[in-house]
């Protein structure tokens, strides 16, 4: 059995996510609500689970929906940015990654107004990296 550079997973990853952060922050900070450019980063079906609720997204359509529904919450919070904040990137195997990282939401006048904690699995599949679950984190 071949040896896997971990490390050069985790890199991948990593750079991933950096685009997907990017575009993320950039279609929220716009105020855009579709969602069309975020679908690639996510695989079909995705468990999100937090304090509250585990929920699977099972269809395309169902992730539509969600991701029109974050992108609008953020919109009627007067959304002004984000920083992804000490993020951590462990590679399981060739295949996948575990991605943590928190999350401090600004309003468009510079005013913190969340930090979160998420836990992402993501799963390197034929068609690229995709986010396959996530979790927020207790505070």
């Amino acid at each position: 059995m071949p040896h896997t550079d971990l490390s050069a997973v985790a890199d991948d990853a990593r750079a991933w996510f950096d685009q997907y952060v990017s575009t993320f922050i950039g279609l929220a900070s716009a105020g855009r609500t579709d969602p069309a450019p975020l679908l690639a980063y996510f695989a079909v079906p995705i468990t999100i689970t937090t304090g509250a609720a585990h929920t699977v997204l099972g269809s395309g359509e169902a992730l539509t929906a969600g991701l029109a529904h974050e992108l609008r919450t953020l919109r009627d919070a007067d959304y002004g940015g984000s920083t992804a904040v000490d993020p951590e990137v462990r590679a399981l195997n060739e295949r996948s990654a575990l991605i943590e990282v928190t999350w401090v939401r600004n309003d468009t006048a510079g005013r913190e107004f969340q930090r979160v904690r998420v836990l992402y699995l993501a799963a390197r599949t034929d068609a690229g990296w995709r986010t396959t679950a996530s979790v927020i984190l207790a505070s």
